[in-house]
């Protein structure tokens, strides 16, 4: 299946304040890595995988503006902007929603509560799994619910390591997720499993090394090559994997999802 992703380079991209428990400012990105990690995983998108990479122009003074799945939530051609908790982040969603105005994607509205985007939301099929805790509000599922009039199961973050849900939480088709399961309450956990026919568990171990931070197209998974033994759960479960290396992200809390917002 062929995907249309957005995209944001990371010229900008640092560390300049502490939002979440991976971000230390002393602990300084290597631009230059950076730079080449961010275009391996374009190049995998455009070149292995032919898929259609947008790129919005990234923004001095915005250095997690490059983490585009986070400004929105995109699904039947329904796009809901991001409300960011942190002030730092807030002025993202502007931009991005400039974007959309510009290339044609008009249907947009702001969230009206705190509400991450792709961080905290995927869409698995008809459902959206909706994750809260950290950095969105529990109110944001009946929202979604609403705006995009479709089943969203609600699940609560409880580590803050995993702050997202895309941290802990990938979807890799359809029936199919693979998750950390300390990272969600035992109730969210048992919602899970209720919802979702095939799910594949990852170690804190595995999912430190944010291969559960992973875009897929049903077929392929793209993620951190971090984990062998994550990755080869995947394999295992019949996908194929493409491992790439992505942890001068991981300073700042992301990795392959974060980077990429899927928009078809």
């Amino acid at each position: 299946m062929t995907k249309t992703i957005l995209m944001c380079e990371p010229t900008h991209f640092g560390i300049e304040y502490e939002i979440n428990s991976w971000m230390h400012t002393d602990n300084s990105v290597d631009s230059v890595i950076a730079t080449k990690q961010w275009q391996d995983l374009y190049g995998i998108y455009t070149r292995k995988l032919g898929w259609n990479v947008k790129l919005i122009d990234p923004v001095k003074g915005l250095p997690d503006m490059v983490f585009a799945t986070d400004c929105c939530l995109i699904k039947d051609g329904k796009i809901l902007l991001s409300s960011f908790r942190y002030p730092q982040r807030q002025p993202e969603t502007a931009h991005f929603e400039k974007w959309f105005h510009e290339n044609g994607y008009t249907n947009t509205k702001l969230s009206e509560h705190l509400f991450e985007g792709g961080g905290d939301n995927l869409v698995c099929g008809n459902k959206i799994l909706a994750g809260h805790g950290f950095r969105s509000d529990p109110a944001a599922a009946t929202e979604m619910r609403e705006y995009f009039d479709c089943e969203v199961v609600s699940l609560k973050i409880v580590d803050p390591n995993f702050y997202h849900l895309d941290t802990s939480l990938t979807v890799l088709s359809d029936d199919t997720v693979a998750y950390y399961p300390a990272a969600i309450d035992e109730a969210s956990q048992k919602r899970l499993k209720l919802t979702i026919p095939n799910i594949i568990e990852a170690t804190h171990e595995e999912a430190k090394g944010f291969g559960l931070n992973a875009v897929s197209n049903g077929k392929t998974i793209v993620a951190s090559n971090e984990s062998e033994s994550l990755l080869n759960k995947y394999r295992a479960a019949g996908f194929e994997v493409i491992g790439t290396s992505i942890l001068e992200f991981r300073k700042s809390g992301g990795g392959a999802k974060c980077l990429t917002l899927e928009m078809s």
